[in-house]
């Protein structure tokens, strides 16, 4: 029945709501209510989505999300591909978190469901899961000069939070044996292939980073403004003393083997969050531990965010050109997989809307063990194996995710109220951030007000200009925007602290 539905309402094309030959065509917000099993308010709905349901590491990465979500519905899992859909408010706006399944191909799968089914209801997407992560910034070893490791700056840690829309497929790439191998057993040098990501007659599209890059980049920036404020690093918790103390035997296994000096492994540092322009994730089905494995997955990242963001590729001689040594890989699984799928979608041409989306990613575990080099014939091998911790890494990487998203959703409900003020003084800009807030939700205020306010956009007529610009930069300053101002710290409750902001408290328990 559910399939169709939606066959008639995505290729019949008949308009919302019309009766045809005798049959009542539904609106896509009535397939929507109908696939969620609950009225929906017409503002849309915000989808986040999650990958394992903790068959791996024992903890469902959505589980902190999920238990800040009220009045929950949940979809019995036997009515769908995904593995889990969970629907409420959260901090007073609608969302639906999901759960996908492990891996690329059960993640597309999943949102091309969720996109038929309720695709002009999403106002936005964000992608969540823990990951194996380049060690350092640039990462410590850097082919073809093997002469040292690279001096000991910026390390990842445990908990550490990548914010990026970028993603490419690790393995797509023409190779043999011999170009993959022919350094071995040196650790320090670069696998070699024929082609790699963009040999898109080979292997389809395996570099996602340009659809919808402005919206995406837009939401990517409203995280990462939420995650650094005062607010959302005061609601981070601090590693616990065996996630401590794995990460002390790794770098200090790791000074002793590269002869560098690495900073302190302190116990209060809170986690590090990253940005598009330094991290991106790798995808592959292959959970791949190895120092020249982790140099050609950042080459990856340069290329992809070097396409995202238009720097020039290494070598090309282009002032702002971006190379490996300046990024860190961000190994993971689903992204290519959602963002084929959302790309996929935005090209039909029923498609009401593009979706901004990004992904969240925080370090699990590195992707390579602890390195050095023997004095015998210079070469570089594995220093000593630190076996990866699948239980406490993973819990402290998904707490910290859980607090961006959640800090992210914060920020949103206590600028409403704030928004809510602006309007009320303002005829012209209420009826402009009205506008936004009924066709794409807090996300879609973001957008805009990030793009400067266009009245035209905001579909009020481009007459409110400068009314959309006042406003714009009022809603950005807001919404903790990077043209505006800071956040304020503390709780979840705002500058009066009223029983209306209790709503906008959040919790996460991890120890």
């Amino acid at each position: 029945m559910l399939v169709t539905t939606l066959c008639i309402l995505y290729f019949a094309k008949v308009p919302d709501g019309l009766h045809t030959r005798g049959s009542y065509v539904p609106s896509q917000e009535e397939v929507c209510e109908a696939y969620l099993g609950v009225p929906l308010t017409g503002d849309g709905f915000s989808l986040i989505l999650t990958a394992d349901p903790g068959d791996f590491s024992g903890t469902p990465e959505a589980h902190h999300i999920i238990a800040n979500l009220r009045h929950r519905t949940t979809k019995p899992r036997s009515e769908s591909v995904c593995g889990g859909l969970y629907f409420g408010s959260l901090m007073g706006q609608d969302a639906l978190v999901v759960t996908t399944g492990i891996g690329p191909t059960a993640a597309g799968l999943c949102v091309q469901e969720l996109l038929t089914a309720c695709g002009s209801s999403v106002t936005e997407m964000i992608y969540f899961g823990t990951s194996g992560w380049s060690p350092q910034l640039g990462g410590v070893l850097n082919p073809p000069n093997c002469s040292e490791a690279n001096p000991g700056r910026k390390i990842t840690r445990v908990g550490d939070v990548c914010i990026s829309p970028v993603s490419v497929n690790w393995v797509c790439k023409k190779s043999t044996w011999s170009l993959q191998a022919e350094g071995f057993p040196n650790q320090c040098f670069r696998p070699e292939e024929v082609a790699g990501p963009n040999a898109t007659a080979l292997y389809g599209e395996c570099l996602f980073a340009t659809d919808n890059l402005d919206a995406n980049l837009a939401l990517a920036d409203s995280l990462i403004a939420a995650a650094r404020s005062s607010r959302g690093r005061a609601a981070t918790p601090l590693r616990n003393g065996v996630v401590l103390a794995q990460e002390e035997r790794y770098w200090g296994l790791m000074a002793e083997g590269t002869g560098r000096d690495y900073p302190a492994v302190r116990g209060d540092d809170l986690p590090q969050v990253w940005d598009y322009g330094t991290c991106a994730e790798v995808d592959g089905q292959f959970f791949f531990t190895g120092a020249p494995w982790e140099v050609k997955a950042r080459d990856y990242a340069a290329q992809a965010i070097a396409t995202a963001l238009g720097y020039g590729a290494p070598g090309s001689g282009a002032r702002n050109a971006l190379g490996p040594d300046q990024v860190i890989a961000v190994s993971a699984m689903e992204g290519v997989g959602v963002a084929e799928a959302l790309e996929k979608y935005h090209r039909l041409d029923s498609t009401p809307r593009r979706i901004p989306y990004t992904n969240v990613r925080t370090l699990s575990n590195w992707i390579h063990h602890p390195v050095g080099k023997t004095k015998e014939d210079g070469v570089w091998s594995i220093y000593q194996e630190v076996p990866e911790d699948y239980v406490n890494g993973y819990a402290y990487a998904i707490a910290t995710g859980s607090v961006t998203i959640l800090s992210l959703f914060q920020r949103r409900c206590l600028a409403r109220r704030e928004i809510e003020g602006m309007a009320a003084a303002d005829p012209r800009q209420q009826r402009l951030l009205a506008s936004q807030l009924l066709r794409h939700g807090m996300g879609g205020l973001a957008l805009w007000a990030r793009r400067g306010g266009d009245g035209a956009e905001a579909g009020v007529g481009s007459g409110d200009g400068a009314a959309g610009a006042e406003g714009a930069e009022a809603a950005w300053a807001a919404l903790g925007g990077r043209r505006g101002g800071g956040a304020g710290g503390g709780g979840g409750r705002d500058r009066d602290g009223g029983a209306d902001a209790r709503r906008c408290e959040f919790r996460v328990d991890y120890s």
